[in-house]
């Protein structure tokens, strides 16, 4: 059934765009059908479940951290050596990962979140984006890639159409303001991933699709 779920997101998927696997109801052996199958980049929502599963994957899996990401896990989230932590938020938080990622002597890849949901706690207001890239570019452990949004639900997938396009316009005022291409724009999940597809997501995170939760 995974197996199946898998090929058929992967037929409607462009090839330039990174289907990322949200595991966050899914248990170890469905995670494993879906990577037997073909899934390469695995989304965690929590630490726990990161610390849990990640160390098992096989090398070539690349694991993203795609939930929200309090301050006091952000070194252990680092230390499990994430490809991408896609929901930074703050300075304070973007901070703590650094120092983490200088310990480890590593760079880490991150993406900045972005609230387009008014009812959410989580995510950066949108005026401030450039005031925040500014403030990351003294951190040199951190390689700033993309942007990330979670839109608010709607009964119609359509509905999500403009907050992507809102995610769009930043991320070309981003790049314009850094005057560098940035990789990610990691937005859609099931219901709506084909819109943001086609308001060029880079990145989709799905989950239910995937394991048949409801």
């Amino acid at each position: 059934m995974i197996e199946d779920n898998v090929k058929e997101l992967f037929k409607t998927l462009p090839s330039d765009v990174t289907l990322v696997a949200a595991v966050k109801y899914a248990s170890k052996t469905q995670i494993e059908e879906a990577i037997k199958a073909g899934v390469t980049d695995i989304g965690f929502n929590h630490y726990q479940q990161m610390k849990d599963l990640a160390p098992y994957f096989p090398p070539e899996i690349k694991t993203h951290f795609i939930g929200t990401l309090q301050l006091n896990k952000a070194k252990k989230v680092v230390n499990l050596n994430p490809y991408l932590i896609e929901s930074v938020d703050s300075y304070e938080l973007a901070e703590k990962i650094n120092n983490a990622a200088k310990e480890k002597k590593r760079i880490q890849k991150i993406l900045i979140q972005v609230k387009t949901d008014e009812k959410k706690h989580t995510g950066l207001e949108p005026g401030s984006l450039l005031k925040l890239l500014d403030q990351i570019s003294t951190l040199e452990y951190l390689s700033f890639e993309g942007l990330m949004t979670i839109p608010p639900k709607n009964e119609d997938p359509e509905d999500s159409r403009k907050y992507f396009k809102e995610l769009k316009d930043l991320k070309d005022k981003a790049e314009k303001h850094l005057k560098k291409h940035l990789q990610y724009l990691s937005m859609g999940m099931t219901d709506d991933y084909q819109i943001a597809i086609e308001e060029s997501a880079s990145i989709v995170r799905v989950g239910r699709k995937i394991f048949d939760v409801l």
